[in-house]
């Protein structure tokens, strides 16, 4: 790991019916930009649109940081949240003779940084404030042609490899939800499983020894 990437995955979070659509349809949405939380981020892609002349400019927007409590939180809605792991490799093989896609991880830049800075519209799409640095996002974008409000990148299931729910899902729930997204998928050994980040009992056993060990 380098700069605190992951090398060989890529982690979009997204919601649990996202997921079933892509289990079961094979492919993975690219969104538009102008909904989007960040309108600095927003804007830029706007500005980049309209300089290139583009009708269409859609955004897969990944993680190639390990699991955080922020990307939960930020990038999820609580108990409907979950994350695929990507193999990153043949996922950008896919798409690599595609002169519509094009993919980088983000740069993150200070305000007194961008004053002095020799940036070109074509680093627009991956630039981004220094505030977000801790998401190490990497990011996929799309202007080819597009008649609805989302992009459907064909994927192959043997790109996943696994899939993690959200800590906060009672057992049942959890249990109940990876049972239909094997089934959906055809894949009896798709690795699914929930987050123990916030509820982990190997943690709090380090916590028992701590006490054990005495004052």
């Amino acid at each position: 790991m380098k700069g605190g990437r992951v090398k060989d995955s890529l982690r979009r979070f997204t919601t649990i019916g996202s997921v079933i659509d892509m289990l079961r349809n094979r492919r993975i949405a690219f969104l538009d930009p102008e909904k989007w939380d960040d309108r600095n981020d927003a804007e830029f892609m706007r500005l980049y649109r309209e300089a290139r002349g583009l009708t269409t400019l859609k955004a897969l927007c990944c993680t190639e940081s390990s699991e955080t409590y922020h990307h939960w939180r930020v990038f999820t809605h609580s108990s409907d949240g979950c994350f695929i792991d990507f193999v990153k490799q043949p996922l950008l093989e896919s798409i690599d003779a595609d002169d519509a896609y094009f993919y980088a991880p983000m740069e993150y830049v200070r305000f007194d940084e961008m004053a002095s800075a020799s940036f070109e519209v074509a680093d627009l799409p991956f630039l981004k404030r220094a505030g977000f640095k801790p998401e190490l996002e990497f990011r996929i974008i799309y202007v080819g042609d597009c008649g609805d409000d989302a992009h459907f990148m064909p994927i192959e299931l043997g790109w996943i490899r696994r899939i993690v729910l959200n800590p906060w899902l009672p057992r049942p729930v959890a249990d109940s939800i990876k049972a239909t997204l094997k089934e959906i998928s055809g894949n009896p050994r798709l690795q699914v499983g929930a987050s123990r980040l916030t509820n982990s009992q190997t943690w709090t056993k380090y916590g028992k020894r701590i006490v054990e060990r005495g004052a």
